[in-house]
């Protein structure tokens, strides 16, 4: 596939990708007990959640791989570093936007945040188990 046909791919899937992020963080409003926020509204909340995302991981991948350079760390041990650093830092960068521009206490944002990880997390796992019988169907 050419580089043409990857971008069409891309533009054509961003946004039904963009109604899914927004369908599962409205969602987990809800399911924690807040009101239903629009489609702009949750979209502008993801905005600003990637934007400030992104750049507190550019600063802590360089933080983390200059430290494992300077420990002798082999690089894939700093990726895993990296990985389990970010979970607290998105837990707070999240929580944060979430609280300030709904207007709700910190803890709901916390809240809001668990449940929309829970609802990822159920999504990974359904396509694993899928992904798995269709491997254990095939072996045989």
């Amino acid at each position: 596939m050419n580089l043409c046909a990857c971008c069409c791919v891309l533009v054509l899937s961003l946004p039904g990708l963009l109604f899914l992020f927004t369908y599962i963080f409205r969602q987990s409003c809800v399911s924690s007990g807040l009101p239903k926020p629009t489609i702009i509204a949750a979209s502008i909340h993801l905005i600003l959640i990637t934007i400030a995302q992104f750049i507190v991981d550019l600063i802590m991948v360089e933080v983390v791989e200059w430290g494992c350079l300077q420990g002798n760390v082999p690089q894939w041990e700093a990726r895993i570093i990296i990985f389990f650093l970010f979970l607290p830092i998105d837990l707070v960068i999240s929580s944060a936007i979430h609280a300030s521009l709904m207007g709700i206490r910190y803890g709901k944002g916390i809240e809001v945040w668990f449940v929309q990880r829970l609802i990822w997390l159920s999504i990974v796992a359904a396509i694993a188990l899928v992904a798995a019988i269709v491997i254990l169907i095939r072996a045989n």
